[in-house]
């Protein structure tokens, strides 16, 4: 006897629907509390914590900020910068940018940093930050094993259906999002540790502070 062949397809459809809202909620269960521990580390330089924040593009954005802030790259029209001034100080990171023949736009500024961002990352790693990249491929397929399950069900139903002559075009269309809901949460899976999102979450709630703080010069005159 076959399973659910005593459904209707539109039945078959909504408990479809439900496995998939909750194939999705899973899907963001597992990582959160299966990911490594790792550890926490409040020390980090504003590159590490921009890696941290966002990754190498996050990173690259911080390095190219902060020397347009300090004066050292202005804007070149047409999307692109220019050095202005190479002397001021800067982190190795920082140089490589500033050793870029002008004028260039952000994506070379980019491709120049990727060796600093992943030399950042490699030492994110060793303090315990960010996970492995085995720990990271586990995580992805645990998050979409869900999703495989469900496909597979979905799927033996429209095989099912099929050999009946029912119309299958909706179950069809929920197994496409099931596939492209299942590639997007493998592709987008946090690689920070427990402790390295707990580090973030400090760092940015002690930045805040100090901002909210009031300077000397508002103290006296409280």
């Amino acid at each position: 006897m076959q399973l659910f062949s005593s459904w209707t397809g539109g039945e078959f459809l909504l408990f479809y629907a439900v496995l998939l809202a909750m194939a999705v909620a899973a899907s963001w269960w597992i990582p959160l509390n299966l990911r490594p521990a790792g550890r926490r580390d409040e020390s980090l330089d504003s590159e590490s914590l921009a890696l941290l924040a966002g990754g190498p593009q996050r990173h690259a954005d911080s390095v190219i900020a902060d020397l347009y802030a300090q004066g050292g790259l202005a804007d070149a029209g047409d999307g692109k910068l220019s050095v202005v001034n190479s002397a001021i100080p800067a982190s190795v990171a920082g140089k490589a940018v500033l050793a870029l023949e002008s004028p260039f736009k952000v994506n070379a500024a980019r491709a120049a940093l990727a060796v600093h961002a992943e030399r950042v990352t490699a030492r994110l790693r060793r303090q315990g930050l960010v996970a492995f990249a085995e720990e990271v491929n586990r995580l992805r397929w645990l998050a979409i094993t869900p999703f495989g399950v469900l496909f597979v069900t979905g799927l033996y139903r429209q095989r099912a259906g099929s050999a009946l002559d029912e119309p299958t075009g909706g179950l069809v269309g929920l197994l496409i999002v099931t596939v492209m809901a299942a590639v997007i949460r493998f592709a987008t899976v946090d690689t920070r540790t427990a402790g390295g999102i707990e580090t973030y979450h400090r760092m940015c709630d002690r930045a805040e502070r100090m901002r909210r703080a009031p300077q000397p010069h508002e103290a006296a005159l409280a």
